[in-house]
């Protein structure tokens, strides 16, 4: 099981971004995220700027039976600054096409 843990979370133009990290031995993943706070069609997600994004809804860590729900997406980049840059291009994409 991979386990992810928190690098970097930032709040950009209202919206909360992650990029986490998972490390295994020598080799380690990053992966981008950006909440989506209201709903977000599939459809739209077509249009995104980022390829191969994936929703999923986790649990929120002080809030019993409350859940947020995320776009995510891995990554090749090796620097967090390059990531960043792409998480906040998603947070915009996802800002403009929230219902």
């Amino acid at each position: 099981m991979i386990v992810w843990q928190t690098a970097k979370r930032w709040k950009y133009k209202g919206r909360t971004c992650e990029i986490q990290q998972s490390s295994v031995g020598d080799a380690s993943q990053l992966r981008g995220l950006v909440e989506v706070e209201t709903g977000i069609e599939e459809c739209q997600l077509d249009a995104s700027p980022i390829a191969d994004l994936q929703r999923k809804r986790w649990p929120m860590r002080h809030e019993r039976g409350e859940f947020r729900t995320w776009l995510y997406f891995g990554s090749s980049e090796s620097e967090k600054s390059a990531l960043r840059e792409e998480v906040n291009e998603l947070a915009e994409f996802v800002g403009e096409r929230e219902l």
